[in-house]
């Protein structure tokens, strides 16, 4: 079978590296091509059978180029989408997802559609228009969580639930753990890095001192929030982004998601199989699917520092509390396996095909 995935770019966010999970495990079994919009390698590693094919790159450095490139680009991927002779188109992410939709007017390939971001992240009123009368086109969409299902099947035929896969397996060994905490992700207002800050410098002092605190990602508020914390007294690594990030998982004992928004967060998963307790917010449409509060992690409220500092005080305390945390969570690992996420994926693949 041809399976072609369409996506804006392969960089470093969650939404590229579910792709790239994907297509490294389909590939295994059927021909794989990626179709990106953007120049750049890949910063996951792909296996060298599958093929990726980069659009013809526009201009955009003025209003009219602004307008005549993105007619272009259209046309551009529906030339693409024509040679392919796919079995099944697979696009990701809202924007990209819209192109497709326009493009492949007249192709009868299908095409799932994936969101992986919460329906609220869309904010542009246009963008949302567009969404809105464009979706219903689509073959199937997937989504993360109940929620955006109950949203999507108000003007989607064909809505599924299917959870992020990850690239890592449940090991039996035991980790050499030490005092680091993590937070990762991009250094943007959504991620909210700066209530990770804030939390730190609530921390008692002598705890602040036995352990490292460490960012791991990249963004616009990169400066903002280095300045931030010298401003805090406090301090922190920017790692930026970090590939071999199995080895800082390895390592932490905690990691810290602070999100108003997510979908359903690649770090809270990841995070799994390395033994590492995880404290998230109560984002937008729901950290429960992830955390069973003080079971299997902690969940605090959104921008509520104070409440950050107290749980991640109580885990770095208490060792017994922490390994309790992470072999409890272990057990929600069968549910992000590869090849059980792969199955459900070739069965609506398989659908699709014959219908």
């Amino acid at each position: 079978m041809k399976i072609t995935f369409i996506i804006a770019t392969l960089n470093s966010g969650g939404a590229e590296r579910v792709l790239v999970t994907l297509a490294n495990e389909f590939c295994k079994e059927h021909e794989i091509k990626i179709i990106k919009f953007h120049s750049g390698d890949s910063f996951y590693p792909l296996d060298e059978k599958i093929k990726v094919k980069t659009l013809q790159q526009f201009r955009f450095d003025n209003i009219y180029h602004k307008i005549a490139s993105r007619f272009k680009k259209y046309f551009a991927l529906r030339k693409a989408l024509k040679e392919e002779k796919s079995d099944i188109f697979i696009s990701f992410l809202d924007t990209t997802n819209i192109a497709c939709i326009v493009a492949k007017i007249g192709i009868k390939t299908p095409l799932i559609i994936c969101e992986h971001s919460n329906e609220a992240y869309l904010k542009s009123k246009i963008w949302r228009f567009l969404r809105r009368i464009t979706y219903p086109f689509c073959d199937a969409l997937s989504v993360l969580g109940n929620k955006d299902k109950e949203f999507y099947e108000k003007f989607v035929k064909k809505v599924i639930v299917l959870a992020n896969p990850t690239h890592f397996k449940l090991q039996n060994e035991s980790f050499e753990k030490e005092n680091f905490i993590l937070f990762i992700g991009r250094l943007d207002h959504n991620k909210n890095a700066l209530m990770y800050l804030k939390a730190i410098a609530n921390l008692d002092e002598n705890l602040r001192k036995n352990y490292n605190f460490l960012i791991l990602g990249d963004g616009e508020l990169k400066q903002e929030l280095e300045y931030k914390a010298k401003s805090l007294n406090i301090k922190v690594e920017f790692l930026g982004r970090i590939k071999d990030v199995k080895t800082y998982y390895s390592k932490a004992k905690i990691l810290c998601l602070c999100s108003f928004m997510e979908g359903l967060p690649t770090v809270l998963i990841e995070a799994l199989y390395f033994d590492v307790a995880r404290i998230a917010t109560r984002y937008y449409n729901g950290a429960s699917d992830l955390i069973n509060d003080a079971k299997d992690g902690f969940l605090v409220n959104c921008d509520d520092e104070l409440a950050l500092a107290e749980k991640m005080t109580l885990l770095m305390q208490d060792e017994s509390l922490r390994k309790k945390l992470v072999l409890d969570a272990r057990k929600r690992c069968k549910d992000y396996d590869i090849l059980q996420i792969k199955e459900k994926w070739m069965k609506i693949i398989n659908e699709l095909r014959i219908s």
